[in-house]
C-alpha cells in the first residue's frame, strides 16, 4: 500500500503533496540536489492515495507554485490527515453508491 505525504522545504513556506510506497527514502530522494533543508511532515496510508493527491492538488490549487509544491501555513499541517481521511471517506461513500468516476 502506498502513502500519501506532505512534505515542507525549511527555507519557505513550500510544502509536497505526492505520493510513495516510502515517504523518508522519498525525502532523501528529493533532497539530493535541493539546496533548501527538506522535512517530511506527515504521511496517510490508503488505497487511494491517487484519489487524494488529485483532490488535495485541486483543492489547493490556489497555492500552486511549481510541479507538486504549494505555498501552505501550519493549518495545512495540523489538518493534513484530517483532510485525507475525509477525501477517502467521500471516495468510499462514492463508491459504495455505485459512481462511475471512483
Amino acid at each position: 500500500m502506498k502513502y500519501i505525504y506532505l512534505m515542507q522545504s525549511l527555507e519557505n513556506s513550500n510544502y509536497k503533496i505526492g505520493i510513495s510506497k516510502h515517504p523518508a527514502k522519498r525525502l532523501l530522494q528529493l533532497q539530493t540536489g535541493n539546496s533548501s533543508q527538506l522535512k517530511l511532515i506527515d504521511t496517510y496510508q490508503s488505497e487511494y492515495v491517487h484519489q487524494i493527491e488529485k483532490t488535495l492538488h485541486r483543492r489547493y490549487e490556489h497555492l500552486h507554485t511549481e510541479g507538486e509544491w504549494f505555498y501552505m501555513g501550519i493549518n495545512n499541517e495540523i489538518n493534513f490527515k484530517n483532510e485525507c481521511k475525509q477525501i477517502e471517506e467521500n471516495i468510499i461513500i462514492l463508491k459504495k453508491n455505485g459512481n462511475i468516476f471512483i
